[in-house]
């Protein structure tokens, strides 16, 4: 029999023999034990308007492997003190905790507990480092708390809304220099200077494209297709790198192979071919054969700015639930583009067909390097461009 079961009990008798002998002070001892039980229940109906919880971390984007520190402050606005308040959360198995006052793990998932009390009108706070060994986002969004009540041992389980996540890029990989030759300052070969548009020339108009900017929009052509559109203007050098990512399936019947660890090594051959850009100061524009947002294929408009480079690491960083789309429908709409680019693969599997459509986009003039990540060391390979008609199919060197 539990302690509110006994205060029943209690209540009840004194209500009972101050019936029976009318005395007054049986009648207020009897509602006293009952008044404590319904005010024991309004006081845990109404425990999380007085109890909250707020976290602060020193970062909210990181690089695998960095130690964040992360301060919990638990606070009383009640006139009654919390001890032996417990603290319960849980974090997923790659991120690695310290600080914690004990630490379990629980169907691939680290359960964390945390005690202390917690004086009336006042607040506690504690500390504890997150250590996230892969990318994605963790989230912590609900905590549990479980406090002593007045009838022990019975305790009084509550959750709190905590809203806090922690974006973990990409892990770097060491990657080749890539080079696409000589730069010159106008033509078709790649140009270190900065892309400038050239306002009095207009090439055609294009999707929107989120990133774009708005004084580049046209309006008349937006107001008569009924969706926006965007100015493309000519460049003053070459325009752009473009990195393609190539994505496998997470599980493929036929081969009886899961790809998640290559797919893992592309994302951070993408992650760090990015940076490689940002460094240099080039622009690039990424295209992942992912389906998203009813699209074919993941794509980011052109960039080399500080705001471009965050979303494109962010994008990277989200990208886990994928339906990979076919990279030879993505070269093939290269093969239709009039301009020469530069485009760098990133692939973890090289086949004949796929190998054939890489020189037929070496034979309209595009400048190819490729980044194999089919093994642990990435590998850069390279296949010439043909300048001439005549000339035969351009070879892997």
């Amino acid at each position: 029999m539990g302690a509110r079961q006994l205060y029943q009990l209690f209540g009840s008798l004194f209500l009972f023999f101050g019936l029976i002998s009318g005395e007054w002070f049986l009648w207020l001892l009897g509602g006293f034990f009952f008044f404590v039980v319904v005010w024991h229940r309004w006081w845990k109906r109404n425990l999380p308007r007085w109890i909250s919880i707020s976290c602060q971390a020193d970062g909210s984007r990181v690089m695998p492997g960095t130690a964040v520190r992360v301060r919990l402050v638990l606070g009383n606005r009640s006139w009654f003190p919390l001890p032996y308040t417990t603290i319960r959360f849980t974090l997923p198995e790659h991120v690695l905790v310290e600080g914690a006052d004990k630490l379990e793990l629980q169907n691939k998932r680290h359960v964390i507990q945390l005690w202390l009390s917690v004086p009336r009108r006042s607040q506690v706070e504690r500390s504890i480092t997150l250590i996230p060994q892969k990318r994605g986002i963790v989230w912590l969004t609900a905590v549990e708390t479980e406090l002593i009540g007045s009838f022990w041992p019975e305790s009084i389980q509550t959750e709190l809304r905590m809203p806090f996540s922690l974006l973990v890029y990409p892990a770097l990989l060491p990657i080749p220099s890539v080079s696409f030759g000589d730069t010159e300052p106008l033509g078709r070969r790649l140009s270190r200077q900065r892309v400038q548009d050239d306002s009095a020339f207009i090439r055609g108009i294009r999707p929107y494209q989120g990133g774009d900017r708005l004084k580049l929009i046209d309006w008349k052509a937006s107001a008569k297709t009924q969706s926006l559109k965007t100015r493309q203007l000519e460049y003053t050098s070459q325009p752009h790198w473009l990195i393609l990512g190539h994505i496998l399936p997470s599980y493929e019947p036929l081969l009886q192979k899961h790809n998640d660890g290559l797919n893992e090594r592309t994302i951070s051959t993408l992650a760090s071919a990015a940076v490689q850009c940002r460094r240099s100061g080039l622009p690039y524009e990424l295209w992942i054969n992912v389906k998203w947002r009813g699209k074919e294929f993941l794509q980011f408009a052109k960039g080399s700015g500080k705001a471009h480079h965050v979303q494109v690491m962010t994008q990277l960083a989200q990208l886990h639930l994928f339906a990979p789309g076919s990279l030879l429908a993505v070269l093939r709409r290269l093969e239709q583009s009039r301009e020469k680019q530069a485009i760098l693969l990133i692939s973890p599997r090289l086949d004949e067909v796929m190998m054939t459509a890489l020189e037929r986009l070496a034979r309209r003039g595009h400048e190819l390097v490729i980044l194999d990540t089919s093994d642990e060391v990435v590998a850069l390979h390279r296949i010439g461009t043909i300048r001439s008609h005549g000339a035969a199919g351009g070879a892997l060197r």
